[in-house]
């Protein structure tokens, strides 16, 4: 049975048991929600090349009422995703302005709009959630496949510096032995992006067999990584050249290490620690206080 005003956690969690035809409307759900919630189901039937009564057994797998009621229910999540904040219309746009029209402020502006898409989008429960996992994890594994290795190099050191017991699963040999150690109690934090390093996919399963939990932030609910995840967190990733656009994925993960800094108890005086011993050694050019 669907719950109120969350259609698309349940299209996350029904995915893997989907006919093909189903799957097809549950990623163009995720994908463009302000679509589906205004088409007819002829036209929508239309765009996906599939029968209306598929759209609507579709509807009734999910415990819903037929397709009115998913419109609804996806009508619900698209104006609250289109719900401006004040002044918004008059400062869209003009944090680039003064960089011309160019190629370098159009990527900027592109970020920009990734981030506002990537929050709108979030489910603070899920967020929360996430933070309530890794404050209370014995072991954070940490995994991102080619490009998403540098957000997991990167969550794993600021971990080290808020509570320590904290590692990168990046596919090795090494890696492949460290997944012996994995238990309940331990949580991966996974980033996967399209195309999905396989490998990711591979560590996640392996770790969920042991008993993990797994946290995903990945690029949509229904991603191949998302069937095997405890929490997913879908960040806009699209980019205007070749690669996948980082930013909106580094946003999230600075806001789930800000919130555990606030929660881990030890987490101020370890850094205060961690930074006496660093200014001791002369690492840094600006010293810190030691207090």
């Amino acid at each position: 049975m669907a719950n109120d005003g969350d259609v698309l956690a349940d299209v996350r969690r029904t995915y893997e048991d989907l006919t093909l035809a189903q799957k097809r409307i549950a990623e163009l759900i995720v994908e463009d929600p302000e679509f589906v919630a205004f088409a007819t189901v002829d036209k929508l039937a239309g765009k996906l090349g599939v029968s209306p009564s598929t759209i609507v057994r579709f509807a009734y797998r999910l415990g819903l009422n037929g397709y009115p009621e998913l419109q609804t229910r996806i009508r619900d999540i698209v104006r609250a995703q289109m719900r401006p904040g004040p002044g918004h219309d008059e400062e869209q746009g003009s944090e680039t302005h003064h960089l011309g029209d160019g190629i370098i402020a159009k990527s900027l502006s592109h970020d920009l709009e990734n981030l506002r898409r990537t929050v709108s989008r979030l489910s603070l429960d899920e967020l929360e959630r996430a933070v309530t996992l890794l404050v209370d994890a014995h072991w954070i594994y940490v995994a991102g496949g080619f490009a998403s290795d540098s957000l997991a190099q990167y969550v794993s050191f600021a971990l080290g510096r808020i509570r320590g017991r904290a590692s990168v699963l990046n596919g090795g040999m090494h890696t492949s032995a460290g997944l012996l150690d994995i238990s309940a109690g331990d949580v991966v934090l996974a980033f996967s992006f399209p195309p999905y390093a396989s490998r990711t996919l591979q560590i996640v399963s392996a770790a969920k067999s042991n008993g993990a939990s797994i946290i995903t932030i990945t690029d949509t609910l229904v991603a191949p990584i998302a069937q095997q995840s405890d929490v997913v967190l879908a960040t806009n990733v699209s980019g205007i050249g070749p690669q996948n656009s980082l930013g909106a994925p580094m946003a999230v993960a600075n806001a789930l290490l800000n919130a555990m800094f606030v929660q881990v108890p030890e987490a101020t005086a370890r850094y205060d620690r961690l930074f006496a011993m660093m200014n001791s050694w002369d690492a840094f050019l600006l010293r810190g206080e030691d207090e």
